[in-house]
């Protein structure tokens, strides 16, 4: 049995759902329930809050996790990151309001007084700067602790900026930038390997499929398939097929979605035709 921990609320919960679901998981809904069993006997879900995963992870009571790497770093967690993930992007930020002295770093004084969710980090950063503060722990809301007299300075997560704009406030600094990441038990990537290892490869596989298409052309002719094959982006070498017309050929390959548009263009002019796109659900590369 493999006891994976997740998020039992927040921003990236669906997000994280519908993951786990591409990989062939059925999931119930959370409600107040702290563990659920999947449609894979080998696989439960335990729900906890984002910045106890790593706990969870570290103690055992989860073989795998999914959370932040703030949380992670948050946490002085002793754990294995096991795969970054493609959602979840944040930094995390010192700011002050619009109308405060303090515009860079080397503003910064002794007897800040600093509102964070995130103590240990803002200790950390603090401390590296050998600056001198005060660390005022917040469970939120910590863009308000300024204008209530509470803090000179917060320490938060930022995703769009819009939170901090909204209450006049600006970015003094990146402390460091994160996203959601797969975090796994020491004892456990020994013990159950392979099965970890199984739900990584799905994962992994899930995720490079969202950044690549399938692309399929027809060519008439050896000299047009040359040029074609010499446009067609590949993982490794485009597939070749002949067709049931003599001289024609169909040519397929896994392009990166980004470059499609391109990629497409250089096809037609090649002199490819019935240009054929697909999403994928897994690529293991």
């Amino acid at each position: 049995m493999i006891r994976l921990a997740i998020p039992n609320k927040g921003r990236v919960y669906s997000e994280i759902i519908r993951l786990l679901e591409k990989i062939g998981l059925e999931i119930p809904e959370n409600g107040r329930k702290l563990y659920a069993n999947t449609n894979n006997p080998n696989i439960q879900i335990v729900y906890a809050r984002a910045a106890d995963i790593p706990l969870y992870v570290q103690s055992g009571a989860a073989d795998l996790g999914i959370t932040g790497e703030d949380m992670v770093g948050e946490s002085n967690a002793q754990i294995d990151v096991l795969l970054k993930l493609n959602f979840g992007n944040c930094d995390i930020v010192v700011a002050a309001p619009n109308n405060s002295k303090i515009k860079s770093p080397a503003d910064f004084k002794g007897g800040l007084r600093v509102a964070t969710k995130l103590s240990n980090t803002a200790k950390k950063y603090f401390a590296d700067k050998n600056i001198y503060c005060e660390i005022i722990g917040l469970a939120g809301a910590t863009e308000l602790a300024p204008y209530l007299g509470i803090s000179d300075l917060i320490v938060d997560q930022v995703s769009t900026g819009t939170t901090l704009m909204e209450n006049n406030l600006r970015v003094i600094d990146v402390i460091s930038k994160s996203k959601q990441c797969i975090i796994a038990n020491k004892n456990s990537t020994l013990t159950n390997r392979d099965e970890i290892d199984a739900v990584i490869i799905s994962i992994e596989s899930v995720i490079t499929a969202e950044v690549k298409r399938y692309i399929m052309a027809n060519v008439t002719g050896k000299t047009v398939l040359d040029r074609v094959i010499k446009a067609m982006p590949a993982m490794e070498s485009p597939t070749i097929l002949k067709l049931a017309k003599p001289g024609s050929y169909s040519i397929h390959s896994v392009v990166d979605s980004v470059d499609l548009i391109q990629t497409i263009s250089k096809l037609k002019k090649a002199g490819a035709k019935d240009i054929l796109v697909m999403n994928m659900s897994r690529v293991i590369e």
